[in-house]
């Protein structure tokens, strides 16, 4: 089965179908540490473009947009790379978080705290592509549906409108060449979409590996024809996943790794898909996923493992109302 290395968004813009996540950090508790790492990035970030990635996927609330910009700029300067070259993601609208995660106040806001919702975003933009040192962003998205503890639905309905709006005022103007959403279940996308009849989202990154499938989402987007991009696609190192029989019985069978597997069957389901690693040889390794091919039976047992209740290691979305 041959893969595009490519995915053709609704509007016609052409994204890579694997980008470089761009958060470093411990979520999960293997560390006594919670939160964001940005300076775990300076030495990633040219490892990644050495190794040939060319898509990478940051946040606002991510505090490594400098770092990219900085990357980014000496590949410019020596003229190795274009602005063209690169497909750029960032994510706004992040909400707060628990006190014990070390994400900084200044970079994550909930609906309900701020004044003017529209000119928060807009400020937000500013300084991620003042950060980032460019004129636009390839793909803008929508961070989280809302604040993790509002019970307020009709407040986050209007928050998540008016956060829209002005994302299509950014793409409109050049400012973002797509938009999307992240981490919206099929509810929030329905809302959206009726609220005025607005635009449809080009693509939404959600948690996606084998122990964590949501098919009601994934149809949802398939009939809309939204992308799917899965984050956290080795579920952020946790749950043992990588040490799978299964997952190990089809990477011996292809003489590959496990990761590979992993992202392969990814982009067999259609989706796009952003691995991370601070490893030059796995970077490398998780770019070289279209030599090879999973058979049905392989797509089946994968699948297979996910047939359950969804093993996230972020928060549900499914709890944000």
């Amino acid at each position: 089965m041959t893969i595009d290395q490519t995915i053709t968004l609704r509007n016609g813009v052409t994204m890579p179908s694997i980008a470089f996540g761009c958060a470093f950090g411990d979520w999960v508790g293997g560390s006594e540490f919670q939160g964001f790492l940005p300076e775990q990035a300076w030495r990633a970030i040219p490892m990644a473009l050495d190794a040939g990635y060319r898509a990478f996927d940051g946040a606002h609330a991510y505090g490594t947009e400098r770092i990219v910009g900085a990357s980014l700029g000496q590949r410019f300067a020596s003229g190795a790379l274009t602005r063209e070259d690169i497909f750029i993601t960032t994510k706004l609208a992040h909400p707060r978080t628990s006190p014990e995660v070390n994400i900084s106040h200044l970079r994550t806001w909930n609906a309900d705290e701020v004044e003017d919702i529209g000119q928060r975003v807009l400020d937000d933009m500013m300084r991620s592509l003042d950060d980032l040192a460019l004129g636009y962003v390839d793909l803008l998205l929508i961070h989280w549906p809302g604040p993790f503890e509002n019970r307020d639905a009709a407040l986050a309905r209007d928050a998540r409108r008016t956060i829209w709006r002005t994302f299509m005022a950014l793409h409109d103007k050049g400012a973002a060449r797509a938009i999307g959403v992240s981490n919206f279940t099929t509810a929030h996308l329905r809302e959206l979409v009726e609220d005025d009849q607005l635009t449809t989202p080009m693509v939404n990154q959600i948690e996606a590996h084998p122990y964590c499938r949501d098919r009601d989402i994934e149809a949802y987007c398939r009939e809309h024809g939204i992308v799917i991009t899965a984050y956290a696609p080795f579920a952020s190192g946790a749950l043992g996943m990588l040490g799978d029989p299964v997952l190990t019985a089809i990477a011996n069978k292809h003489d590959v790794a496990v990761g590979q597997v992993v992202l392969r069957w990814h982009l067999q389901s259609g989706r796009a898909v952003l691995p991370k690693t601070s490893k030059a040889h796995r970077m490398r390794e998780n770019l070289d996923v279209f030599g090879f091919a999973l058979d049905e039976e392989d797509m089946a047992a994968i699948d297979a493992l996910g047939s359950g209740a969804p093993r996230r290691t972020c928060a549900d979305p499914n709890d944000v109302v």
